[in-house]
C-alpha cells in the first residue's frame, strides 16, 4: 500500500511541477492571452444563450404588444360605439 502511495504522491508532484525550462508563470500568462484573445468557451456558450433568450424575450414582447394593441383597439371602438350610441338619443 505504501508503495501506491508513494507513486501516486510521486506522480502528482511531477505533474504539479513547471515544465522544464519553463517559468512557472509562464504557462498562466499565455492562457490568459490566449482567453483574452478568444474568450473561453464557457464564455461563449453562456453569450449565445444569453442572447437565445434575449431574442426569445424580444419576440415574446412584440406577440405581448400585439395582444394589448388589439384588446385596446376593440376597448376603443366599443366605447365610441356606445357613446354614439347613447348621442343618437338611443
Amino acid at each position: 500500500m505504501e508503495k501506491g502511495d508513494e507513486a501516486l504522491r510521486g506522480a502528482v508532484r511531477r505533474l504539479a511541477s513547471p515544465a522544464p525550462g519553463r517559468e512557472e508563470g509562464e504557462g498562466a500568462r499565455s492562457l490568459a492571452s490566449r482567453l483574452d484573445d478568444r474568450g473561453c468557451a464557457y464564455g461563449r456558450v453562456t453569450n449565445a444563450r444569453l442572447e437565445e433568450v434575449a431574442r426569445g424575450y424580444e419576440r415574446l414582447e412584440g406577440k405581448l404588444n400585439a395582444v394589448l394593441l388589439a384588446v385596446t383597439g376593440t376597448f376603443l371602438s366599443s366605447l365610441v360605439g356606445m357613446v354614439l350610441y347613447h348621442l343618437r338619443g338611443g
